[in-house]
């Protein structure tokens, strides 16, 4: 065999394997590694401390946008037991919510996680006689939230999240957190307008 043949031969090996190798990195460059992946999902977990969603859903819409919440911010996700349990029918759950505003009742908590290790909490709920839930109540007078960021988030056909907003400052007065103005999480795009505008997420 020449020299001439031996040599071509050599560039040519270089130029498949060479090929293939540069291919392997790009493919490798472009594709996130798990650790990159997971680093995206907590990205606004460590921007923001340690976040969790907290709500509590009877016809599911609210929990509808908590689960969507969780996939934009990375946060945990715990949908709230109570005691009594409120009814799923709707003329029976009004009038239970109603007996419980007109008693100031506090419904138990029955699974509230230690909040020691979040900073932020998405507090998620129906709108009920243009207000929350009495629950709300217990959440507030039942855990210490000094230091943490409180984001409410409410879904109602007809009542924006402001309505809430008055028992909302009642219930964290004195209690050193921060309260959010939060938002009515009816659609996705009103979720990510607002937490783009208050940086929760990129």
């Amino acid at each position: 065999m020449s020299k001439k043949t031996i040599v071509s031969l050599i560039l040519l090996a270089l130029l498949i394997f060479g090929g293939g190798y540069y291919a392997i990195q790009r493919i490798t460059a472009s594709t996130p590694s798990p650790s990159q992946t997971q680093a995206a999902t907590t990205h606004t977990s460590k921007k923001n401390g340690k976040a969790l969603i907290l709500y509590y859903s009877n016809s599911g819409t609210t929990e509808t946008a908590a689960k969507y919440l969780q996939r934009k911010t990375g946060a945990d996700l715990i949908k709230l037991k109570l005691s009594p349990a409120y009814p799923t029918d709707y003329s029976k759950l009004v009038t239970v919510a109603k007996r419980q505003i007109d008693r100031n009742s506090r419904p138990k908590i029955t699974n509230t996680p230690n909040l020691k290790s979040y900073k932020t909490i998405y507090l998620g709920f129906p709108t009920w006689y243009h207000r929350p839930p009495m629950f709300i109540n217990t959440f507030f007078e039942a855990n210490t939230l000094r230091g943490k960021t409180v984001i409410p988030f409410t879904t109602s056909m007809s009542s924006p999240i402001s309505v809430s907003t008055p028992y909302l400052k009642r219930m964290a007065k004195g209690k050193a957190l921060t309260l959010q103005p939060g938002f009515r999480a009816n659609n996705e795009s009103t979720i990510n307008r607002y937490l783009k505008q208050h940086h929760l997420i990129d």
